[in-house]
């Protein structure tokens, strides 16, 4: 720890002596640190919203939590006043380095605390915590492993899909049963996890969290209270895996149909579906499908519930099981090559 840093111990209500924590705008002065646009870093300076954050995961203490992009490690602090047993923090940029040490000699005494410098969506989670024995997963109350980030607008989306993929296959973090998340996210893209049917933020999104989990929104908090102030407001999300998932279906198949029936969300959703067949059978595989399904294919991808998708995913997926060759047939692809063929044309 830098001279500068040093800081004097004062007695802890339970009678350990504990070092005061730093505020992150010392933190960020001592190490003259500045958020990158291109990164999407925001810093949340207010220590009661980055308190109220790690309150809404529930209990931690004596758990083991991942944080995905600490930063200067505003969130991180009020994640070591619970005193998990196992805290990793995955950090890309190697800037926030010499905080999140810090920071780590400050928890040393009370629980063990990992930096990892590394892109989080690259990290194999799995390995977090080899301390960590697996949990049933029917388990009425969740597994003591909590996903807790302040994500980077840029690639929230992106790692929100990789970690459903992952719970719905109970690998990675979800490997010791089901461990819940904590994040935020762009209002507009919260508004969109737990949009309920009819909405007009219903999306893919909605529907793919809702098959395997139960997201809540918890609170929105001012664009204001980031530095720099970003142009949109933050949804605080919590997501618990469901005990039991609304489909067997493997996450592919489901994540591919579904992405169809939003693609055109003004459209009738059979509009969507049927790109998800070669043109020779498109439109007898399409009837079929939504009377399989016994879904009104008028209907738009807005308007169905969570069992309507479903219910198509299933009938395709019967198709698929019956000719494996309609799984690799790719609407956009087969697009590209019809474009590019006019384009030689046009120059011959």
């Amino acid at each position: 720890m830098a001279a500068s840093a040093k800081i004097p111990k004062i007695l802890a209500p339970s009678g350990i002596r504990l070092p005061p924590l730093p505020t992150i705008r010392d933190l960020v002065k001592l190490y003259q640190l500045r958020a990158i646009k291109q990164l999407s870093q925001n810093f949340l300076m207010d220590e009661r919203l980055t308190d109220k954050i790690v309150r809404a995961a529930g209990k931690i203490h004596d758990h083991h939590v991942l944080e995905v992009g600490p930063g200067p490690g505003g969130i991180t602090r009020s994640i070591i006043r619970q005193r998990p047993r196992h805290l990793v923090v995955v950090e890309k940029d190697r800037r926030f380095m010499p905080t999140m040490e810090m920071l780590a000699e400050v928890a040393q005494p009370f629980l063990r605390m990992d930096i990892v410098q590394g892109d989080i969506l690259k990290y194999q989670a799995e390995s977090a915590f080899p301390d960590c024995e697996p949990h049933d997963w029917l388990d009425a109350v969740p597994a003591p492993v909590h996903l807790i980030g302040n994500l980077p607008f840029a690639i929230s989306t992106r790692l929100l899909i990789n970690w459903l993929r992952d719970m719905s296959l109970r690998t990675g973090a979800w490997r010791y049963g089901r461990a819940s998340l904590t994040l935020t996210f762009q209002k507009e893209v919260a508004e969109r996890i737990v949009a309920p049917i009819v909405s007009e933020q219903r999306c893919r999104l909605s529907v793919m969290n809702q098959i395997w989990s139960k997201p809540e929104l918890r609170f929105i908090i001012s664009g204001r209270a980031f530095v720099p102030k970003p142009e949109v407001d933050v949804g605080v999300i919590t997501i618990v895996p469901l005990q039991t998932p609304l489909t067997q279906v493997h996450f592919d198949t489901v994540e591919k149909v579904i992405r169809h029936i939003f693609s055109m969300r003004q459209k009738y959703c059979r509009r969507g579906v049927s790109n998800l067949y070669p043109p020779k059978v498109r439109d007898e595989l399409t009837e079929l499908t939504f009377r399989k399904a016994s879904v009104d294919p008028l209907a738009r991808s807005f308007q169905l519930s969570v069992d309507e998708c479903l219910r198509i995913v299933e009938a395709y997926d019967e198709f698929l099981q019956e000719n494996p060759e309609i799984g690799s047939y790719d609407y956009r692809a087969a697009k590209s090559k019809v474009a590019r063929e006019d384009d030689d044309r046009e120059f011959d």
